[in-house]
């Protein structure tokens, strides 16, 4: 396991650019004559940058994702639009980016008459080849993250600091859209510093779609910082066939198992990260299915052969995406086998 020979999914970009309002349109939408829209409102005109923004080069041996949804008001034709964040889990580097694209866009044809126009965008930036899982109906209720736009701290290492340092955190929101959330520390391998800035930064997190009636949301984010000029573990890729991911395992000789793939609506896949043996790994399938139950939790208790301590802090959080097939799976202990 080392540092990728080639970075994949850089560029791609989900843009879904589309008028949400303007003088009138909601009052035309209730009626069978609808007034054709107008060059600005359906953003004919809409100049902008041809080269879209890519995954920041300084991540590239990370298999991080990020996610950005704005909204943009346009108020004069010669100017850029006013952004407004209303979904962000991008890194602020990602962010940085996104914004500096946003800056070149201009409606020429917006006139005085018109009004603001206000219109959505979605930003994606991956660099993995695992495929997004679909969201679980169950798991579908809105969660609109808007993390800060500035990076967080780099904490000062001592002396001899060396290892990567983590801390896993629970974000418990409660109020309304202007209400920091709870914050727990379920894990930290961090100085007392970075725990301290882990806390900080997530206190500037908000979800500003709340409005306080909803039921409580919380969810869960790992930081790792990593001393500048050290080399360090990496996945080389992160998509495996089964047979090949349990390969990566410990005691795979000794394994005992029977599952029937064909009555789990195969064939599937399965995000794993790996967080054992500090934590247990954490298993997602690609749709909800008891059939499924046993072999994900026997799934999750699969953990990673680690040459040595530090690949397994190393590799700590990382994800990786598991191809199940359609058939039989049927271990036996090498012993029994023979």
């Amino acid at each position: 396991m080392n540092h990728p020979s080639k970075n994949l999914g850089f560029g791609r970009m989900v843009v879904i650019l589309g008028l949400l309002g303007g003088p009138g349109i909601a009052a035309h939408a209730q009626s069978k004559d609808v007034t054709p829209l107008s060059a600005a409102q359906s953003l004919k005109c809409l100049v902008r940058q041809e080269k879209l923004p890519v995954y920041p080069r300084q991540l590239e041996t990370d298999r991080a994702e990020g996610f950005m949804r704005v909204q943009l008001h346009f108020s004069k034709p010669d100017a850029p639009p006013r952004v407004e964040v209303l979904v962000s889990t991008a890194a602020p580097e990602m962010q940085e980016r996104t914004f500096r694209y946003l800056e070149g866009y201009r409606l020429p044809c917006l006139s005085a008459s018109e009004g603001p126009i206000k219109a959505v965008q979605e930003f994606s930036f991956k660099n993995t080849d695992r495929e997004p899982l679909p969201v679980e109906a169950d798991r579908k209720q809105e969660f609109c993250i808007v993390m800060p736009r500035e990076p967080i701290e780099s904490p000062r290492p001592g002396i001899g600091d060396r290892d990567v340092e983590h801390v896993v955190a629970v974000a418990s929101f409660s109020g309304d859209g202007q209400q920091p959330p709870e914050v727990t520390l379920i894990h930290s391998t961090a100085s007392k510093s970075f725990e301290s800035l882990v806390r900080e930064r997530l206190a500037k997190y908000r979800m500003p779609c709340r409005s306080g009636a909803e039921p409580p949301q919380s969810m869960h984010q790992q930081f790792s910082f990593s001393p500048a000029g050290e080399r360090r573990y990496a996945l080389k890729r992160d998509v495996f066939g089964l047979a090949e991911f349990l390969g990566l395992t410990a005691g795979v000789r000794q394994l005992q198992a029977e599952f029937d793939f064909a009555t789990m609506s195969c064939p599937f896949k399965v995000d794993y990260t790996i967080y054992g043996p500090s934590l247990p790994n954490e298993v997602r399938s690609d749709k909800k299915d008891p059939n499924r139950i046993s072999f994900l939790k026997w799934l999750s208790e699969r953990q990673i052969a680690f040459a040595n301590d530090k690949q397994a802090n190393e590799l700590f959080g990382q994800t990786v995406q598991i191809q199940v097939p359609c058939g039989n799976l049927n271990l036996k202990p090498a012993a029994a086998a023979g």
